[in-house]
């Protein structure tokens, strides 16, 4: 686990730090989940469900080679979110997914920010040409920040095998050569 922590990229954004998930992020991180603003993710999650999927997170990172970061504000190693790109077991193709985790930082432009940088880091360090985000219908919020951040419907992206996901809408982030 440390092992794959010491390999995650460090991304810098003007007011922002995305690092690998820490240890010490991993009360913040269940509190979260626990939480009902995760209805939208499957969640609320038990506590120990809500400790499986952090741990499932860092896994991601040694299996794929990336996965989600954690968000700190710059000059403070407090997690207050993650964002990064994820492809678990069903999906047909990796997502970019965000999520703050307390709604004091919500409205802040710091999701926008986050996933501007994972998007880079997907289009130039990891040389991809597409990535999607899938969101639920009732989900307004992170709609809102799909289309701000120029992602379009894709009705012919085809939804993960996995229970539960139909209804689900799926956002098609414009490609490296639209963003030149």
């Amino acid at each position: 686990m440390i092992q794959a922590a010491a390999k995650t990229p460090v991304l810098e954004t003007a007011r922002l730090t995305l690092r690998a998930f820490a240890p010490q992020d991993m009360e913040a991180g269940v509190d979260f989940l626990m939480q009902p603003r995760t209805r939208y993710m499957g969640g609320p999650f038990s506590r120990a469900a809500a400790w499986d999927h952090c741990a499932v997170q860092i896994g991601h990172w040694a299996i794929r080679g990336y996965g989600l970061f954690t968000i700190c504000l710059k000059g403070t190693d407090e997690a207050i979110g993650d964002a990064g790109l994820i492809c678990p077991g069903g999906y047909h193709e990796p997502e970019l997914g965000w999520g703050l985790w307390s709604p004091a930082h919500e409205g802040q432009g710091f999701a926008h920010e986050a996933a501007l940088a994972v998007r880079a880091h997907a289009y130039r360090d990891l040389g991809w040409s597409t990535l999607i985000s899938y969101i639920d219908p009732d989900n307004a919020r992170s709609i809102a920040l799909a289309k701000r951040l120029g992602c379009t419907l894709d009705s012919d992206a085809k939804l993960p095998d996995l229970p539960d996901w139909e209804g689900t809408l799926t956002f098609r982030h414009p490609g490296p050569e639209a963003l030149a």
